[in-house]
C-alpha cells in the first residue's frame, strides 16, 4: 500500500510577495517539496483554522507576532498537529524590537507555552540562533535559511548597470522601516562624502508606516532629492527589474530580517553587502558581511564602492557561484523535507 504523501501548510503574514518578505521565494520550495513525497502549500489570514489543520499534517508558521501566527499555534497546539516556528526576529529584542513591560508579559502568559509548544524553532542565520539560545525560548533550535530557484533570475542583472544620468545605482530592497537599515545607509553614504559621487540611491520596498514620507522630508532638507528614489517593488516583476539596473546591492538591517533580498541579489548575479542580523549562512566568504553598526556598514560600503567596475562584477559572480550551491532550491529543498518528516 503506498504511504499518503506527507502535507506542509506553510502559515505567513501575506501573500504577496512584497520586497524582502517571504512569500518572495515559497513557491519554489513547494515545487521540490512535491519530488520529495510531500505536498506543501501556502496561506495567509484571513485564516480558517480548521481548513487548515485538515489539510496539514505539519504547520510551519513563518514570522511571529501577527494575529494568524498566534491563533494557527493555538489551535495546532490543541489539535496535537506538529508545527514549526520561524521567528524571523520577532523573538530576539534590541533597539528596534525593544522588550517592554507589556511583552514580557504577553510573552509569558500567552506566548511562552505556544512557542514551547512547536515542535522546532528556526532561525535563519547564526545570529538569530545565538539570540534565541540566549533566551532559552526552546530546547530545539535549527538554523534553516531560506532559497530561490535561481534559474528564475538568469540573466537577470545587466552589469555595470547605471541610471539615465550615468551614475551607478545602489539597490536596498525591503521594508523602509529603520530597523531594514535604510536611514543607517543614507547616513553613511553622506558620511563617505566625495567617494560615493556617482552613485544613486534606490530604495525599493513597502512603505511600513508612513516612513517614506518621513525619508523624503529628510532628503529634501540634504538636498538629495535627485540622488534618492523610490520604488514600492510589490510585485516580482519589478524587483528583478530594478536588480537588473543595479550595480550593488545593500541589505543593512539593524535588527533579524528575512534575508529575501540579498538572495535576489546574490541569484542575479549583482554585488552585495549586507549586515549579520540578515546575511544568510554559508556567504561569509563570498559577499563582505558587517555587524548592524553605522561605522561598520560605512566602512564595508567604503570599500566595495572604490573596487573596479570589473572588480565588482567579479564580487557578484563569485557570490551567485556560491549561492546557487546553497541556496537554491534544488539542494536547500532537502534539509526541509528532512525536519518535516521528522517531526511529522
Amino acid at each position: 500500500m503506498v504511504e499518503p504523501m506527507l502535507r506542509v501548510v506553510h502559515v505567513v503574514e501575506s501573500s504577496n510577495p512584497e520586497a524582502g518578505t517571504v512569500a518572495v521565494c515559497l513557491d519554489g520550495l513547494h515545487e521540490k517539496l512535491a519530488s520529495r513525497d510531500l505536498q506543501s502549500k501556502t496561506v495567509a489570514p484571513p485564516l480558517d483554522v480548521g481548513l487548515v489543520l485538515n489539510d496539514a499534517d505539519i504547520v510551519h508558521i513563518h514570522g511571529w507576532g501577527y494575529e494568524g501566527a498566534h491563533r494557527i499555534a493555538v489551535h495546532a497546539r490543541r489539535a496535537g498537529r506538529p508545527y514549526v516556528v520561524s521567528p524571523h526576529g520577532c523573538l530576539t529584542f534590541g533597539p528596534y524590537n525593544k522588550r517592554t513591560w507589556r511583552n514580557r508579559i504577553r510573552f509569558a502568559w500567552r506566548c511562552r507555552r505556544l512557542i514551547r509548544g512547536a515542535a522546532q524553532l528556526v532561525a535563519m542565520n547564526p545570529r538569530e540562533e545565538q539570540e534565541l539560545a540566549a533566551r532559552r525560548v526552546h530546547p530545539r533550535i535549527a538554523i534553516l535559511p531560506y532559497g530561490l530557484r535561481f534559474d528564475d533570475y538568469s540573466g537577470t542583472q545587466i552589469h555595470g548597470g547605471s541610471a539615465s544620468n550615468g551614475n551607478r545605482r545602489l539597490l536596498m530592497l525591503g521594508s523602509l522601516h529603520p530597523r531594514g537599515g535604510c536611514v543607517a545607509l543614507l547616513k553613511a553614504i553622506a558620511e563617505i562624502g566625495p567617494e560615493a559621487n556617482g552613485w544613486d540611491v534606490v530604495l525599493g520596498g513597502n512603505d511600513d508606516g508612513g516612513w517614506r514620507k518621513m525619508l523624503e522630508s529628510a532628503i529634501r532638507r540634504k538636498n538629495s532629492a535627485d540622488r534618492v528614489a523610490f520604488s514600492a517593488a510589490s510585485t516580482l516583476a519589478e524587483q528583478k527589474t530594478l536588480l537588473a539596473g543595479a550595480s550593488m546591492l545593500a541589505s543593512p538591517g539593524l535588527h533579524t530580517g528575512v534575508p529575501v533580498s540579498i538572495i535576489q541579489a546574490i541569484a542575479s548575479g549583482v554585488p552585495s553587502i549586507a549586515s549579520t542580523c540578515v546575511a544568510p549562512p554559508g556567504l561569509d566568504e563570498a559577499i563582505p558581511v558587517f555587524e548592524p553598526r553605522r561605522e561598520a556598514l560605512r566602512e564595508t560600503l567604503r570599500s566595495v564602492l572604490r573596487l573596479s567596475d570589473d572588480a565588482r562584477s567579479a564580487m557578484g559572480e563569485k557570490a551567485r557561484t556560491v549561492g546557487r550551491a546553497v541556496f537554491d532550491w534544488s539542494v536547500l529543498a532537502d534539509p526541509y523535507a528532512q525536519l518535516y518528516k521528522s517531526i511529522a
